[in-house]
C-alpha cells in the first residue's frame, strides 16, 4: 500500500480534484483508499439509533454494517495526534491510499496552491510536485490543476517507481 497526500490550504480545491482524479485512476486498476482530515467534529452516527446508543455506552470502537457498506467508529478522546500510517493500515486490499488534507504529515505529497486564495505556496522535502493555476517557477515538477490527465501519468508514475 503507498499513501499520498494531495495538501493545501483551505479552499485550493483539493476535493474537486480527487473526485475528478479517483475515476481515473480507478480505471487504470487502481484500488484506491481515501483519508479525508477535518477540523470540524465528525460523527456519521445518528443520536437515538442502536449503534449511537451503543457507543455511547462506552464502545471504544463500533462497526455499523449492511449488505451494501460497513463504518468502524473508533473513539480517540486521549489521542492527541493523528497517525497517518495507523489509519492507512485500517484499509484491506488497497493499491494506494489517497489523503486529502495533512500537510505537515512526513509523506510524499501533491502541494495545490491556487492565486485566488492568497497564501503562501509552503513546500517540503516530501513534496513531490506542486499543482497550481500558475507556474511558481520552483524547482519542483509543476502541473496546472486542470490538466488531470498530467495529474493521474504522474501519479501512476510515482506508483510505479515504487513497486
Amino acid at each position: 500500500m503507498k499513501i499520498l497526500a494531495i495538501s493545501g490550504y483551505s479552499g485550493s480545491g483539493k476535493t474537486t480534484l480527487l473526485k475528478k482524479l479517483i475515476p481515473l485512476l480507478k480505471a487504470e486498476g487502481v484500488c484506491i483508499g481515501v483519508i479525508k482530515h477535518t477540523h470540524h467534529h465528525v460523527d456519521i452516527d445518528t443520536p437515538g439509533k442502536d449503534s449511537y446508543e451503543l457507543r455511547k455506552s462506552g464502545a471504544d470502537q463500533t462497526i455499523v454494517a449492511n449488505s451494501h457498506r460497513w463504518a468502524l467508529m473508533v473513539e480517540t478522546p486521549e489521542q492527541p495526534y493523528l497517525d497517518i500510517y495507523q489509519l492507512a493500515n485500517q484499509f484491506t486490499a488497497v493499491d494506494l491510499v489517497l489523503v486529502e488534507g495533512f500537510k505537515h504529515e512526513s509523506i510524499d505529497k501533491l502541494i495545490i496552491h491556487r492565486q485566488i486564495v492568497d497564501k503562501p505556496l509552503t513546500v517540503d522535502n516530501n513534496t513531490l510536485a506542486i499543482i497550481s493555476d500558475i507556474d511558481p517557477k520552483i524547482p519542483l515538477p509543476f502541473m496546472y490543476i486542470d490538466d488531470i490527465y498530467t495529474i493521474k501519468s504522474f501519479i501512476l508514475n510515482w506508483l510505479t517507481k515504487l513497486t
